[in-house]
């Protein structure tokens, strides 16, 4: 009874204003803590804010400072690539497949893909490892999977992996299903054959899937960081943006100096400037990707 009354007399937009404040907080640390310096940052305690230093924004410059940053880039942006066009060859064929063919054993077919989206992608990294490792004729190995190291620290992994997707296939046959077969009848009648009409005929009316596929695959590989140390920890030429970061990140924060002391505004600097691409690809493709969801969301 109580709770009810005092949440009366608290009004609404002051809960909201404080919900934001408070989730806004770390990022707004961060900014601050990034434009003043190591020993400003020390001395500082709610709010990083500079007392003999000033703002400078030197530690943005860390990323760029390295030659070895333009290497992983291109690196990451090959694999977004190779690993987007197979995702979309495979998720509008695999959407389109079940959306508008009809086949005897289409229901279980369909249930499988979907149910290895149940699945932890953790509990499936140590299978995915060995299967790696044993790979026939690949890395040194035999036919029998034996003597070498398979694609673990081989380039190839990059693009042999996470060129399908059971979420992206749901998410274009949720929206090919809103569209219906007659498209499918017309195109035929028109003698378009089978491909013709899944990328001339149906693609084109599901743009919006195109950004929430190319938004969620972009985030995915330039934030990736996990599998990279996985399978190519140990070759530092084939290393991506996101274990590269990790890696500079480390660095700084190592006790070093006279004091020993951790360089957090270098940290949150190179922070920063890594959430920039991301948060730019978001922010262009928001419209797009807010509606690829509606539209893959709903069944016609």
């Amino acid at each position: 009874m109580k709770g009810t009354k005092l949440k009366k007399h608290i009004p609404t937009h002051i809960v909201l204003s404080l919900s934001a404040v408070i989730m806004m907080y770390p990022l707004a640390f961060a900014v601050l803590g990034a434009l003043i310096s190591m020993d400003d940052f020390y001395h500082t305690t709610f709010i990083p804010w500079p007392k003999e230093d000033g703002f400078s924004f030197v530690n943005f410059s860390y990323v760029f400072a390295a030659g070895w940053f333009f290497k992983p880039l291109l690196i990451t942006l090959l694999r977004f690539a190779w690993s987007t066009l197979f995702l979309f060859i495979t998720s509008m064929l695999g959407g389109y497949v079940f959306s508008i063919i009809r086949f005897k054993g289409q229901a279980a077919a369909f249930a499988i893909i979907m149910s290895s989206m149940m699945l932890p992608g953790v509990a499936l990294m140590m299978p995915q490892y060995i299967m790696m490792a044993k790979f026939p004729l690949v890395g040194g190995n035999n036919i029998l999977g034996q003597g070498g190291s398979g694609f673990i620290d081989n380039p190839a992994i990059f693009f042999v992996t996470g060129l399908f997707s059971s979420y992206n296939i749901f998410l274009v046959r949720q929206a090919f299903l809103s569209i219906g077969a007659e498209y499918k009848e017309a195109a035929e009648i028109d003698g378009a054959n089978f491909f013709q009409t899944v990328f001339f005929i149906y693609t084109p009316m599901v743009k919006p899937i195109l950004a929430v596929i190319i938004l969620n695959q972009f985030i995915g590989i330039w934030n990736d960081y996990l599998f990279p140390l996985m399978f190519m920890g140990g070759n530092s030429e084939w290393q991506p943006i996101g274990l590269s970061i990790v890696n500079l990140i480390n660095a700084y924060l190592k006790p070093n100096g006279v004091m020993g002391r951790s360089d957090y505004p270098a940290v949150f600097g190179i922070s920063l400037t890594m959430m920039t691409p991301p948060i730019l690809v978001f922010v262009l493709c928001q419209k797009y990707f807010i509606s690829g969801l509606t539209m893959g969301g709903v069944k016609g």
